[in-house]
């Protein structure tokens, strides 16, 4: 007499399992933007300082050094090399003169723009290759996770 075997219902994507996919995908176009500024002569560090500055505003070296958790001489190094390529330019604090502030040049301004824009073009093209009812869908979703993360900043 042959048991019945019961088959386990069709497992569906875990919150795990889906924050991994999540990840990847952002592996993924970092990584793809990581061939933009290879290609700019740029350490890490200098990139780094870049972005900082981009979306927090001017800082000085010892914000800098905290953000990044480098020591001040590294730092002033790095930002030097920033200054001396024109992305970086340094002011006197206008709230203390005493203080030297770091803030993008229009050219470092641009430098970020462009390598956002190519990571933003390669999401756009692969967005293109759902259909209108998935994207609809996934735009939803994001929405409706935007306003979780909100609430919780």
């Amino acid at each position: 007499m042959k048991q019945a075997v019961s088959e386990a219902p069709p497992q569906g994507p875990t919150v795990e399992t889906t924050a991994e996919q999540f990840h990847r995908i952002g592996r993924l176009l970092r990584a793809t933007a990581q061939e933009d500024w290879a290609s700019l002569s740029l350490s890490r560090a200098q990139l780094r300082i870049l972005v900082i500055l981009n979306q927090d505003g001017p800082a000085s070296v010892g914000q800098l050094a905290g953000h990044l958790g480098v020591t001040l001489p590294s730092v002033t190094a790095t930002v030097d090399r920033l200054v001396q390529a024109g992305y970086v330019q340094r002011a006197d604090d206008p709230s203390d003169r005493r203080r030297v502030i770091n803030q993008l040049t229009p050219d470092g301004t641009a430098l970020i723009r462009r390598l956002h824009e190519g990571k933003r073009n390669r999401l756009v093209a692969a967005l293109e290759k759902i259909s209108p009812e998935e994207l609809n869908h996934f735009s939803q979703i994001l929405a409706h996770l935007d306003v979780i993360l909100s609430e919780s900043v």
